[in-house]
């Protein structure tokens, strides 16, 4: 085990020293050039591009250097996060003080071999498919990238649909494991991509019975140090001043402290996780170049000012930290729960979805609002629907806008009438807010004009909000009804999505993160985030300073909001440190 970790060990040192300095490059083009673009969409009206407006990327010579400069942006962290780290991580193995700097300059140069099929491939697979999957080559400007659920969510409940899915990722998996040299043997070995994935494959298959074995082993090593260290570091303290009388406010800095280094831990895990792989890696390229002869040679030990300097550092602030913490302690953690809970179509999964009793049961449970999606008939009434079509809530493959209202009226939800927008509307009076969605292909303006003449004609402006997807559509609502409120829908945002002209952002749950949640309050907006189904999730943004959550769960939105309220000091400092990380 020893042998095994030592490349690791000894390798530290110098990992976080071009961790630092990779940090404050990247940071500086990632500010320079989300500056560049911010004032290039000013230059054309827009406070933000988001998933309702992506046209405009298309439409717009401003939309077209912003694409540029983006791709610019994601080449610098494929040269400095990968291509350089990899060189880096190599040179580390032959007890070289590598030059950062040059391993860079590398690093750029070698973005030259990109410019062929495998090289876009490689970049769209370190920019989205790695974060998806949970494994590999990532960056970390997209680390955070997942699939929103509401995509998932449909993919679930196709089984065909998931069927596929799951083979294609299967796939990709293994495509993905073949080519894990492929950097190695481009970068290392002077190959193109294209030779470097076939000779990758090559290493893989002839060496399959080490390599699977050397993998499982370096993910359980790293799970165990992990643990190790998150039990040393905190686990055991906590359990030790937990027992040792002392004053509340005693007992709260060191509960503080102790979670702060909870959180040192796993934010120094997290940030050695690539580098450690390309140290694995490197070393498994070597030895199958080698045929098994090269072996990791053990390096003199010497002290590293470097990392003297930057525990200190960590400790004084953990402790600054602890100490303000526990005077402020409220303010810091956010002891209150006020997220509102918000019945996803309807009732979400309590009652049948987007129905007059899914409103009353959302009602019964606490909930604060309904949201629900509304569809035009061939006749021109509004009805309640969410699909493009009625086949999986009731069995008939037609549109809304292919029938009347009387053969909507005929269908039935799990029993449940598919109502207008007027007996909503009075479902909810003086019940819930309602937020009613401008749903499918009839979204549009007729269809703004009648929802707010029948709401206006029911007295319901007061507990209605219109939202949408499409940001076109709200804009003629503000512009022409601006006495009515408005909610935007998006699930990508790049830019100052608060500067929308809005009532509600509800924003999906990735890009609903602390810094938007505040700018959006600071232009007095509410924000809803969405559909936060998950246990996790739910506790997550209940104990943000988000506004509302709009759930399929609100029976369990519910009784996790109660048990919220009742939880102790650790209790509330573990789950706000674990939702910072």
């Amino acid at each position: 085990m020893k042998n095994r970790m030592l490349p690791f060990y000894q390798a530290i040192p110098r990992l976080l020293l071009y961790q630092f300095v990779s940090f404050i490059i990247l940071s500086f083009v990632t500010w320079g050039i989300s500056t560049l673009c911010s004032l290039l969409m000013g230059l054309s009206g827009k406070a933000a591009i988001t998933s309702g407006d992506l046209g405009f990327l298309f439409t717009h010579w401003q939309g077209y250097v912003i694409i540029v400069l983006v791709l610019l942006m994601v080449l610098c962290y494929m040269a400095i996060e990968l291509n350089a780290l990899v060189l880096y991580c190599d040179r580390l193995l032959d007890g070289d003080k590598p030059a950062v700097w040059q391993c860079m300059k590398e690093g750029f140069a070698a973005l030259k071999k990109y410019g062929c099929k495998q090289g876009v491939l490689l970049i769209v697979y370190a920019v989205f498919l790695a974060p998806i999957l949970g494994f590999g080559f990532s960056i970390s400007l997209t680390g955070s990238f997942y699939i929103p659920r509401f995509i998932t969510s449909v993919i679930a409940s196709k089984p065909l649909l998931l069927t596929v899915v799951i083979i294609a990722l299967a796939v990709l998996t293994v495509y993905i494991i073949l080519n894990c040299f492929i950097m190695h043997g481009a970068l290392l070995g002077g190959m193109t991509l294209k030779e470097s994935s076939a000779a990758s494959q090559k290493l893989v298959k002839r060496n399959w019975k080490n390599f699977i074995p050397e993998i499982l082993i370096f993910i359980g090593l790293t799970l165990l140090v992990t643990v190790i260290l998150l039990v040393v570091f905190s686990g055991l303290p906590l359990l030790i001043v937990r027992a040792i009388p002392m004053g509340e406010q005693a007992l709260l800095f060191w509960e503080i402290f102790f979670c702060s280094l909870l959180m040192v831990v796993l934010l120094f895990m997290m940030l050695m996780a690539i580098s450690f792989l390309m140290i694995k890696l490197s070393t498994l390229y070597r030895k199958y170049q080698t045929e098994g002869k090269w072996q990791y040679q053990k390096k003199e030990k010497k002290r590293h000012p470097f990392v003297i300097m930057a525990g200190a550092l960590v400790l004084a602030v953990c402790i600054l930290f602890s100490i303000f913490g526990a005077f402020h302690f409220d303010e810091v953690f956010h002891t209150q729960i006020t997220a509102e809970i918000i019945g996803h179509r309807a009732g979400g999964y309590d009652a049948p979805e987007n129905t007059v009793k899914g409103i009353e049961t959302a009602y019964e449970l606490g909930a604060a609002g309904s949201e629900i999606d509304i569809q035009r008939t061939s006749d021109g009434y509004y009805v309640v629907n969410h699909d493009a079509d009625f086949s999986r809530v009731a069995g008939v493959d037609k549109k809304p806008s292919e029938m009347t209202l009387a053969e909507v009226k005929e269908l039935r939800v799990d029993g449940e009438p598919v109502p207008t927008l007027e007996e909503t509307l009075e479902a909810a009076r003086d019940k819930v807010v309602l937020f009613v969605e401008l749903k499918g292909e009839t979204a549009d303006e007729q269809m703004a004009d009648d929802a707010v003449r029948i709401i206006k004609e029911m007295g319901m402006e007061d507990q209605t909000v219109l939202i949408s997807l499409k940001y076109g559509l709200l804009e003629y609502i503000e512009q022409k009804y601006p006495e009515m409120q408005t909610g935007y829908l998006a699930f990508i945002s790049f830019g100052q999505i608060e500067e929308t002209p809005f009532d509600y952002m509800a924003l999906e749950e990735e890009i609903s993160t602390d810094n938007t949640i505040e700018a959006i309050h600071n232009k007095d907006k509410m924000i809803m985030v969405w559909t936060v189904n998950e246990e996790d999730d739910i506790e997550y943004f209940m104990t943000s300073d988000a506004d509302a959550i709009i759930t399929d769960s609100v029976k369990l939105a519910g009784e996790i909001k109660e048990q919220l309220k009742e939880r102790d000091p650790l209790q509330i400092i573990i789950q706000k440190i674990l939702s910072w990380i």
